[in-house]
């Protein structure tokens, strides 16, 4: 009995250490169909609600043009030099311009107008391609990635964003699929960006947005389990079963053994 006992306190331990990285998360399930806004931490950026984000069978769709969204991080994260944290979607895209805009990004706070690590999508032949540039602020510059993705495909999408010693040297790594949802390192990046801005970076991570761009540049899309974390295998996976409902097949379990042993 204490050996059952001991095992169930060690699995506890182990689940609620798998999700003690995260910093946001949300799968969109529970929501109604219709506006993002006003939904679980879903606030409106700014004055403009044309064309709201739209709720789509436990997914969020985003058009070519209209309103912007942000959701506060429970706690701010603070960029200590040395740290990472990362960024994972999962993005399906059904239409892109050639030009480009980014759909997706974070910023120091909930009001902020600091946008950075703008992720981008642009057309390019018969599919689109991602790009990435570090901030709204001056002297920014757009990296592409070569690799050309399917429009109408789930792609499993993580920024890796590093805090680097030192001004305006930070840097970060987007990842297609990772083959290696443990090990970063084990992957190979999608694309690759140092800090270039003049524009110092932020000290604090507030709050994760997502953005309805310019009519003639921004992609059409759908996202779906968004997280923020302190470890890469904590959102490069798509998300299986939350860990409570883990702990409660466990629990089971458990209950089962003991009355086995009766």
């Amino acid at each position: 009995m204490k050996k059952l006992l001991c095992i169930s306190f060690g699995l506890l331990v182990a689940t609620m250490g798998v999700r003690a990285a995260a910093l946001f998360a949300d799968n969109f399930n529970g929501y109604a169909n219709g506006d993002l806004a006003g939904q679980g931490p879903w606030v409106q950026n700014g004055a403009s609600a044309l064309t709201p984000a739209q709720v789509l069978n436990g997914r969020v769709t985003l058009g070519s043009s209209g309103q912007d969204l942000n959701a506060p991080l429970s706690s701010p994260f603070s960029l200590v030099d040395g740290t990472s944290f990362f960024i994972g979607a999962t993005i399906n895209l059904s239409a892109a311009n050639a030009t480009g805009d980014y759909f997706l990004h974070w910023s120091p706070a909930a009001s902020s107008t600091i946008f950075i690590s703008r992720v981008e999508a642009r057309s390019s032949g018969t599919g689109f391609q991602l790009g990435y540039v570090e901030t709204s602020g001056t002297g920014a510059s757009l990296t592409w990635g070569t690799q050309v993705l399917n429009f109408g495909q789930d792609y499993r999408m993580v920024l890796a964003y590093n805090v680097v010693a030192g001004a305006v040297d930070d840097t970060a790594n987007l990842y297609v699929d990772p083959t290696d949802n443990l090990v970063e390192g084990n992957n190979t990046a999608y694309l690759s960006d140092t800090w270039n801005s003049v524009t110092a970076e932020t000290t604090t991570m507030g709050a994760i947005n997502l953005r309805q761009g310019t009519l003639a540049n921004a992609p059409t899309l759908s996202i779906d389990n968004l997280g923020v974390a302190t470890t890469f295998a904590e959102v490069a996976a798509v998300p299986e079963p939350s860990s409570v409902s883990l702990l409660g097949g466990f629990g089971l379990l458990a209950w089962q053994m003991i009355r086995r042993r009766k």
